[in-house]
């Protein structure tokens, strides 16, 4: 109702939220050293390391050269097509389902596509996911769920140490998370074989 920029709590977090091309360049170009990725950055970190998003500054300025060419006109327009390509099983999955009159759950065929696309764009996979059940998309649909649970949640006890081995939220979560890791290994490899 008021407009950009306003600030969100869900339980003891916050989150400023921003929608204009202005506020976007004062957080991102020209203030960006008063402000951190607060908690996306924390809940991230356990999933994807220093990856893109949870990097540190320090990190970031050392890897920007190396992803730039990621930002390309004619990589973005390559990668639409990637995504319009990989989107075509989920329109007809949803069209199916509605001349059914069936109940779709949203939640995971977007993670499914999501999945294809991250597969077929950087490492020309296919996962199939949105036609087909994939222990993949449940391990990061969990990952996820997860990721979201941490966000609300006001003591990190997943720091505790030991908590990894006894909390059975934490053993499920490193479970999946050590299936993605696999995953994605493999992928890596089967990159590096076919260039």
């Amino acid at each position: 109702q008021c407009g950009s920029p306003y600030k969100l709590l869900f339980g003891p977090k916050s989150f400023t939220v921003i929608s204009s091309a202005p506020q976007a360049k004062h957080v991102l170009t020209t203030e960006n050293k008063r402000y951190d990725k607060g908690v996306l950055a924390e809940i991230l970190e356990p999933i994807m390391g220093q990856g893109l998003i949870p990097a540190t500054p320090e990190v970031w300025s050392k890897r920007r050269r190396e992803i730039v060419p990621a930002f390309h006109k004619g990589w973005l327009e390559f990668l639409t097509g990637q995504f319009s390509y990989c989107n075509r099983p989920l329109i007809e999955s949803l069209e199916k389902s509605a001349r059914a009159g069936e109940k779709v759950e949203m939640e995971e065929k977007f993670c499914s596509v999501a999945l294809d696309i991250i597969g077929k764009s950087i490492f020309n996979y296919e996962f199939g996911s949105v036609t087909s059940e994939s222990p993949i998309v449940k391990s990061v649909y969990n990952t996820l769920v997860h990721a979201e649970h941490m966000s609300m949640t006001p003591f990190p006890y997943w720091d505790i140490p030991g908590a990894n081995a006894v909390v059975p939220r934490l053993r499920k979560f490193n479970s999946d998370l050590s299936l993605l890791n696999a995953e994605l290994d493999n992928l890596i490899e089967l990159a590096k074989s076919s260039s």
